[in-house]
């Protein structure tokens, strides 16, 4: 049953949540978490929820998706004890060291690695640990860095397709409809990773080929000044994390309960780092990015009120058999990108939740295609605009407080751009083989 008044005025709190993330300087958990309770009370009354704990708790708590913001902490209490331990920089110093300077090389192992580790860990923090060493070892050779951060910067968003616990919005989807990292292994990685390797390869033939080289005499006195060793400030720890959160990795292909794989990798990892860092669960806790987490759960309760105000009734009002599924599969693909990128990936990834469940379960059109060109277009979206990544915006900042002279906003938005709507083509194409094969 469809409330439009309802609906439009949950609507209108669902917008202004999502103005208060996108400006600066505004905090948006506050307004998020006012808007929520505000969206909650006036459902509440209009459908005459009792009020009574019990009733408000059925209706509302138990909208959100727990396991997913269970996943969302844990990763992120990962993410931080892999970035005290330093794993990071040394892979930064280790990959030059292999590549012995080639700045070919070294491109490319560095957008691998970059890659690989946005599909375990945040993006954000791999920006902030990986782009300063990239910016150092770029001043000891004497050659600027911009290019090798745009290179990390367009490849971490392929990262973040590769598994479903590689972001926030991952994570949300994959709760959502219960994908699994075989799912994602399955359809995602022959993808992803001939995506990354084309990318590479056109980064390198017309921005890398046109940087000046490194002098040999240069590149050999680095290569003997810098040192993986010094990188590492507990051996035992350093080699013990590393393997903890390799072994984290293989248990989320291997058991089915994402939530708590993570929830138990990342308790073990703090009691097992606490007689090193001096630092228990309460001030691991400290460092959780805790405005995420709340904005995500009035996400999920506002989304909630817009479904039982019916928006799920509307979506089903849309005649979307008369595009036929071939076509809606691309017109999520394009419009959901474009949202991504000039609104903001989270939110949109919440809004078309209940969209494509009415797709698949309503509409009965394929779900495959459908979850695919939905987690690409969330991810790879951000790339349009600077301001649609969280990392890309990080990439910016380094750049700018390390004085790199070759990036800039209107680089990266130039860039970005052209390699999201690359990406997007590619997605298209990709999607042409994918759709015979699993309607």
């Amino acid at each position: 049953m469809i409330n439009l008044p309802l609906l439009i005025f949950v609507f209108i709190v669902f917008v202004l949540i999502i103005v208060s993330y996108s400006m600066k300087d505004t905090d948006f958990v506050a307004i998020s978490l006012i808007c929520m309770f505000i969206a909650a009370f006036v459902t509440g009354l209009v459908l005459e929820v009792p009020l009574n704990f019990e009733n408000w708790f059925d209706n509302f708590v138990l909208s959100i998706e727990w396991q997913a913001i269970i996943i969302i902490m844990s990763m992120s209490i990962i993410s931080k004890i892999a970035q005290d331990s330093n794993v990071l920089e040394y892979l930064a110093v280790k990959i030059f060291k292999i590549s012995r300077g080639n700045q070919r090389y070294f491109l490319y192992l560095l957008c691998v690695i970059t890659t690989l580790l946005a599909a375990v860990i945040s993006d954000v923090v791999v920006v902030i640990i990986l782009a300063p060493v990239v910016v150092r070892l770029c001043h000891f050779l004497k050659i600027r860095a911009g290019t090798y951060l745009l290179g990390m910067t367009i490849c971490i968003n392929i990262g973040s397709i590769i598994t479903p616990f590689s972001s926030g919005e991952n994570i949300i989807i994959s709760t959502w409809f219960a994908l699994d990292t075989v799912f994602f292994f399955r359809y995602f990685w022959v993808f992803s990773f001939a995506l990354l390797f084309l990318t590479i390869f056109l980064i390198d033939k017309l921005m890398l080929s046109k940087e000046p080289q490194i002098k040999e005499q240069t590149r050999e006195y680095v290569l003997e000044l810098i040192s993986t060793d010094v990188m590492i400030k507990n051996k035992t720890m350093f080699y013990f994390n590393s393997v903890a959160i390799l072994v984290t990795i293989a248990l989320f292909v291997v058991l089915p309960l994402l939530y708590l794989t993570a929830a138990i990798s990342a308790v073990i990892l703090v009691l097992a780092n606490r007689k090193y860092t001096n630092k228990p669960m309460g001030k691991i806790l400290k460092d959780v990015e805790w405005e995420i987490i709340f904005f995500f759960i009035s996400m999920y309760v506002v989304i909630n009120c817009m479904l039982q105000a019916g928006f799920r009734d509307i979506i089903g009002l849309i005649p979307f058999e008369t595009f036929g599924p071939i076509l809606t599969v691309f017109i999520i693909l394009i419009l959901v990108s474009l949202l991504s990128g000039f609104i903001a990936n989270t939110p949109i990834a919440l809004i078309f939740l209940p969209i494509i469940e009415v797709l698949i379960e309503e509409f009965t059109f394929p779900a495959i295609p459908l979850l695919f060109a939905f987690i690409v277009a969330v991810n790879i979206g951000g790339n349009i605009l600077p301001s649609g990544a969280a990392a890309d915006m990080m990439t910016l900042k380094v750049a700018k407080d390390n004085g790199v002279e070759n990036l800039g906003f209107k680089r990266l938005l130039k860039t970005g751009a052209i390699f999201a709507f690359i990406h997007i083509g590619i997605s298209c194409l990709y999607l042409l083989i994918l759709i015979p094969f699993t309607s």
